[in-house]
């Protein structure tokens, strides 16, 4: 008995000598300072200071709202032993309270010991800490999201429309948009950046939409070039242990003017890659064709190279036959003109 007794007393001395290191590293005692929020979505250039951006944004929310402001530490039965050395956390900077939450691995606290004892608050709404408005956490282009790993938009902050729902986009290079995201933040191979085409909030011209106006289901909203920044929270905290099922995926991107854009990523708002089209105004040509057709007996002519192509649902016959016979003209013209070119060779005048 009074060896299991001794074994406890030293396993608390350890865990209590251990938390009391991890305080001392992480800078608890008086004479740290440190901000959480040293980069706003305006200054957001580079993927540096995209990776900088969102992973404050992850202390904002977990440290600086839900631990400093929701989370009460002694109603956990688990960190009965600590009480006496864990300070006042309101008082604390962001980077002082990291310590803790490596910490609660080390005593495998999980979320289930903090939502049954309701320590802390973790439905606290994205939006009432990020906003959807400009400001620290969106400036033009850049903006944050935030999703769960099945997919689900859980917070934009650019078109609240799509929280709720979960995102199914295929971008006109055939990639699987949230397939990328959710893929890099599990196992990430690419230090968690991704490039994908999507919409630019910044250019009018790159959505991909149907004849109506519409979004495409199944289909990303834009062709511009994105490069985003992804992690999950948890473990860029270590605090495995507290990832919720689903789990959490923080991210954000920004639009790079300059490089090699992901196949299909050409900001030109044309669905496909155009192969068939010289450019823009071809297709618009064709759109306009369309149009044409939609009021009976209304003529009207199109510019098409110089020549006037007549079109109307009343005269289709007569445009047809007068359009053959400009293409036969012309066939026989040109064959007309070889012959004498190739005659004068040959010394025979016609």
């Amino acid at each position: 008995m009074r060896i299991l007794m001794r074994n406890t007393v030293f396993k608390t001395g350890a865990l209590a000598g251990l938390f009391l290191c991890l305080l001392a590293l992480g800078g608890v005692f008086p004479g740290t300072t440190a901000s959480v929020h040293a980069i706003t979505a305006s200054e957001v250039q580079t993927e540096a200071d995209l990776k900088q951006f969102v992973e404050e944004a992850v202390d904002e929310y977990y440290i600086n709202k839900i631990i400093k402001e929701t989370c009460d530490f002694s109603k956990i039965p688990k960190l009965d032993p600590f009480q006496d050395q864990i300070p006042d956390l309101s008082t604390l900077t962001v980077e002082e309270i990291k310590p803790l939450i490596k910490l609660f691995s080390t005593v495998q606290l999980t979320r289930a010991d903090i939502d049954e004892n309701e320590a802390c608050n973790f439905d606290l709404p994205f939006h009432q800490v990020f906003g959807r408005e400009d400001g620290d956490w969106k400036s033009g282009s850049v903006y944050l999201f935030v999703i769960d790993d099945q997919g689900e938009m859980l917070f934009s902050g650019v078109d609240q429309s799509i929280e709720g729902v979960e995102l199914v986009a295929e971008d006109e290079g055939g990639r699987d948009v949230p397939g990328l995201i959710i893929g890099e933040a599990r196992s990430p191979s690419s230090n968690g950046i991704v490039e994908y085409c999507w919409d630019d909030p910044d250019v009018p011209d790159d959505e991909i939409v149907d004849s109506n106006g519409n979004s495409i289901p199944g289909k990303a909203p834009g062709d511009s070039w994105k490069t985003s920044y992804v992690i999950n929270p948890f473990v860029y905290l270590g605090a495995a242990a507290l990832s919720p099922s689903p789990g959490i995926i923080f991210g954000s991107g920004i639009y790079p003017k300059t490089g090699n854009p992901p196949p299909g990523c050409d900001g030109d708002g044309m669905a496909g890659d155009g192969d068939d089209m010289d450019d823009g105004d071809d297709m618009d040509d064709m759109d306009d064709m369309d149009d044409m057709g939609d009021t009976a007996g209304e003529t009207k002519a199109v510019s098409g190279g110089g020549c006037a192509i007549v079109a109307g649902s009343d005269n289709a016959p007569r445009g047809t036959m007068f359009n053959l016979l400009l293409i036969v003209s012309a066939l026989f013209f040109t064959i007309s003109f070889r012959r004498r070119a190739i005659d004068r060779q040959n010394g025979v005048r016609s």
